[in-house]
């Protein structure tokens, strides 16, 4: 059943008055559906979904600028707080040795080396990438020990793990 343009006409011109009003409010209300379908709602679901982004992202921020704060609190506390090197005439290769023990970071340690009196290289293998981001923060906050540089690899067969070669000096 198919209307050729001139069909649709004539079906057209023999409505009533009436019929024809109600025809052309029919195909407006359908067009305006279609613009709405097709242009207006697809709009204010992406603006929507960018203002719960925009929310969402500014809640983290707040947390981190909280936590920041925290962390920096801490730290100055901890430098405060601090003694003066806990065995202020140790060298920085006994200090490492001591707080890797105590760690239980040891078995990691493949290699220990002094690089003068005040620095220390070590290379560490298969060691969890938490564990070794504490240990230094340890050695930094409690025995003053800088890492003044750090190589870090991720091996391809485990997930947290990493081998890494860390400088360390007196600060």
């Amino acid at each position: 059943m198919r209307f050729a343009k001139n069909d649709i006409a004539q079906r057209f011109a023999e409505l009533t008055p009436r019929e024809r009003v109600l025809a052309l409010g029919g195909v407006l209300v359908v067009l305006m559906y279609g613009a709405y379908l097709l242009f207006y709602q697809p709009i204010a679901e992406q603006s929507r979904l960018l203002t719960l982004k925009i929310q969402a992202q500014q809640q983290i921020y707040t947390y981190l600028q909280q936590v920041g704060n925290e962390a920096a609190a801490l730290r100055q506390q901890a430098t405060v707080d601090a003694p003066a090197l806990d065995g202020a005439n140790k060298s920085p290769l006994a200090v490492v040795d001591f707080s890797s023990q105590q760690l239980e970071i040891k078995p990691a340690i493949k290699h220990l080396s002094p690089e003068g009196e005040d620095k220390v290289s070590v290379w560490l293998e298969h060691l969890a990438f938490d564990q070794l981001m504490s240990w230094l923060a340890i050695l930094e906050t409690k025995h003053r020990l800088q890492v003044l540089q750090i190589d870090v690899e991720k091996p391809a067969d485990a997930d947290g793990i990493v081998n890494a070669k860390v400088l360390l000096g007196v600060v």
